[in-house]
């Protein structure tokens, strides 16, 4: 396939046209590229490239011109050649065509002299972030004094924006390591990605130089990804994905070259028996099921229990961890019931439930479930006490039903603890606290930071304080905030 030089683009896009040359018409050009979208179609993706050119170089019609670079665009993605990538999909939104993904996703995998060129032509609300991705690939090729110049543009002309406060916070950071960070920054999980990338900024300051991927939210792309910052990038440790989901592949990957991964958000712990540097940090399930499991039983001093959970990954963790917990304190289980998530009736469930007279029924629902579950614990009159997980912890649920169906129920909250310092740094770039998702993220930076220092350190089973996770579920449960519901309210609870 014939290589399509930058300069070949400058020429095609913005050179003169040649005396006693003919243009060719409407028509002509209409035909061209009808021809190029059918080799485009066909997968000849060398005769589409020098049609879309032709086309480029001598349309008049600014939509046939900007649909052309985008095609060119997404043919040097299919591939991997996305320096070119970007620049094309820059020149097409600067034609008209709203490519701001397409720009965000490839932004972080061009290199650097593509960045510069596209960053012309990229809409202006994206300039501040292609700048601020310039200035870290700088950062990671040791090229400190080129970083430095960015980080001040940045500043000076969008004084305004995220980056130009981030510019001010990481503009010292040196790049001994490079971390690839795997998170969302498309689709449904953008809104947690860009959370847990902000805790990571704030975290990795002068311990590494992130080099984020766009995953998507989606396993296979999670583990191209990841190949394509070890093999690329030569990244030392990778924090991500999101999902445990996501995170089975990235981990086998990681065990073979021996390098470190934490999934920051990831909930599955038979993720960390992959290998020995695989760390899950996010034991909130777990820590909630036993948390409430010791209240239940020490505390309010109950012996007999009921569970009725949903029958995904997150229903089972915490019902494993109940069982094991309240077996583990001298109770005993009566029945433990599975539901399919989203499931409106309950009448059945409660029937046995209400059959085994249990002194106290634990639901780990979603807050999708508690409305429908909530209402029918009253209809069927279950005098048990309720105990609930953090999907009962949401305001929604008091502006879908009445306090009453709720009233005395026990839920657990999320273990989060940001200290000064962390609230203090992310407000001074964020202009905002810090949710539970940044603290996660702040987490993984820090404890990358750590391994990465002493590559034969072993943290599995230590103590370490973090904000947000927990390396060592056994007794970090007594961090877990417990709460009360009464009129309409959470009271918080003090029993460590």
């Amino acid at each position: 396939m014939k290589k399509i030089l930058f300069v070949s683009i400058f020429l095609f896009i913005f050179s003169c046209v040649k005396v006693g040359y003919v243009k060719p018409s409407r028509k002509e050009i209409s035909l061209t590229y009808n021809s190029a979208m059918e080799a485009y179609t066909r997968h000849d993706y060398e005769e589409a490239s020098d049609l879309f050119l032709y086309i480029v170089k001598n349309a008049e019609d600014k939509k046939i011109k900007a649909k052309s670079l985008f095609y060119l665009g997404e043919i040097n993605k299919f591939l991997s050649k996305f320096g070119p990538s970007l620049f094309y999909y820059s020149v097409s939104s600067y034609y008209g065509i709203n490519t701001e993904e397409n720009i965000k996703e490839l932004a972080p995998k061009a290199d650097a002299k593509s960045l510069e060129k596209s960053i012309f032509y990229a809409p202006e609300n994206l300039k501040s972030y292609l700048l601020y991705t310039l200035a870290r690939k700088y950062q990671s090729q040791g090229r400190e004094k080129e970083s430095s110049e960015v980080f001040s543009k940045i500043i000076q002309k969008y004084p305004e924006s995220i980056y130009a406060r981030e510019s001010k916070y990481v503009a010292t950071t040196e790049g001994k390591f490079k971390v690839g960070v795997l998170l969302p920054f498309s689709g449904s999980y953008i809104g947690i990605g860009e959370s847990v990338r902000r805790g990571i900024e704030i975290g990795s300051r002068e311990k590494f130089i992130p080099i984020y991927a766009d995953t998507k939210g989606k396993p296979l792309k999670s583990y191209k990804e990841a190949l394509n910052l070890v093999k690329k990038e030569k990244v030392s440790g990778i924090i991500g994905p999101l999902l445990s989901l996501n995170s089975f592949g990235v981990s086998c990957l990681c065990d073979y070259l021996s390098m470190p991964l934490i999934p920051p958000t990831a909930t599955k712990e038979l993720i960390d028996s992959v290998g020995e540097k695989i760390y899950i940090i996010n034991r909130s399930l777990s820590q909630q099921a036993k948390a409430m499991a010791f209240y239940a039983t020490r505390v309010l001093g109950f012996k007999t229990f009921s569970i009725l959970y949903p029958s995904t990954d997150y229903g089972e963790t915490f019902e494993k961890n109940f069982v094991k917990t309240v077996k583990k304190h001298g109770g005993i289980i009566i029945a433990s019931i599975a539901y399919k998530e989203g499931d409106p009736d309950f009448k059945d469930e409660l029937k046995t439930i209400n059959e085994g007279s249990p002194e106290a029924v634990y639901i780990p629902a979603p807050t999708t479930d508690v409305p429908l579950i909530s209402t029918q614990l009253k209809y069927y009159n279950i005098k048990s006490q309720v105990l609930g997980a953090d999907g009962w912890k949401s305001e929604v649920i008091f502006r879908q039903i009445e306090n009453s169906s709720l009233e005395g129920v026990v839920v657990s909250g999320e273990p989060y603890h940001p200290t000064k310092d962390f609230i203090n740094r992310f407000k001074f770039v964020y202009q905002k606290n810090p949710d539970r998702y940044a603290g996660l993220g702040y987490d993984a930076a820090n404890l990358m930071g750590r391994l990465l220092q002493n590559s034969e350190e072993n943290l599995r089973e230590s103590d370490l304080n973090l904000t947000a996770g927990s390396l060592n579920c056994e007794n970090s449960y007594t961090k877990v905030p417990l709460y009360i519901i009464n009129n309409g309210q959470f009271k918080p609870i003090k029993w460590e």
